[in-house]
Formats: structure tokens, sequence, C-alpha cells
């Protein structure tokens, strides 16, 4: 998804979800974070986010959503709730007749991303780490830290983050 079809179709998802008189909260992570909030890239293939309960209200309109726009029945994908640890910080980004999205903040995004070590997020790990202004390995990691259990971290994702910053 382009950040403009990303843009149309949250649009859309308040305005099903106006219709039917419900109002939702959500919270975008992932890629879709990096277009949209960061603007590091241009597409990605679905909107990562957190629903506030009730999720059934959200789910009935994205879907209503896809039909309407002719988007993939998963383009909003909660399923990074899974690596969500405690409540993320967050500021609102924007609103929409009856949705309100936010944002997890800059370190947090940094956070999942080093969590994830994936080949795949080594250039959004890069960008963050400009946004945010760090240079040292012991200071991306402090990040990592402040928001993954270290009884999570392992030397994999050690290897990845310096990896990250040697390639700078």
């Amino acid at each position: 998804m382009t950040v403009e079809q990303m843009d149309r179709a949250l649009e859309a998802l308040g305005s099903v979800l106006a219709q039917a008189n419900a109002k939702a909260d959500i919270v975008i992570a992932g890629g879709a974070w990096m277009a949209l909030v960061l603007g590091s890239r241009g597409a990605t293939k679905d909107i990562d986010v957190y629903v506030a309960p009730p999720a059934e209200p959200v789910r009935a309109a994205s879907e209503s959503v896809a039909q309407q726009l002719g988007l993939p029945a998963d383009w909003l994908n909660d399923g990074i709730k899974g690596f969500f640890y405690g409540t993320p910080p967050q500021t609102l980004w924007r609103t929409y007749s009856g949705l309100r999205v936010y944002a997890v903040t800059a370190d947090y995004m940094l956070a999942l991303k080093v969590f994830a070590a994936r080949d795949a997020d080594r250039a959004d790990v890069r960008a963050l780490m400009q946004h945010l202004g760090i240079g040292t390995i012991s200071r991306l990691l402090d990040i990592v830290q402040q928001y993954i259990p270290e009884t999570l971290l392992t030397a994999k994702h050690q290897y990845f983050a310096e990896s990250c910053l040697e390639s700078e």
C-alpha cells in the first residue's frame, strides 16, 4: 500500500465507523508507521495496528473498507499486538470521523524493529537511528532495553543492532 492508499483506507475506516455510530482508537506501528509518520518509505504491504477494545467494530469496518477499496482482507493487521510490551508510548497522529489514530513513539518503534531483528528491517532501523541521532551501540541498546524485557533479548539482537550501526 502506498502512503496515499493507506491514508484513503484509514479515512474510509473512520467513515464506516462513523456511519455505524461507532468510534475507535488504533495505534499504528511497523512499516505503515515508517511510511506515514517518519516518511522514510513510500509503501508497505499492510497497516500494522493495535486496536483498542472493543475490536469487533474495527474488524467489521475494515472488511467493508477492503471490499469498498479493493484491498486485501488483511490490509489492517492487528498482529503487532503480540509484540507490544506494556502500553507503548504514543501520541495522537491523526483524527478521522469515527477514528483516532495514534502512533508509537520513534524510540519505541526502534526497539520493536531491533527486537524483530529481520534483515528486511535493517533500513528502517538505520532511518530511525538517524532520526533519533543515535550513533553508538550502547545508546541503541539502551533504547531497546527500555522497552523490551531483558530476558527476551539474545545475542541475535545484539548482533543485529551492531550490524545496523556498522553499515552506517
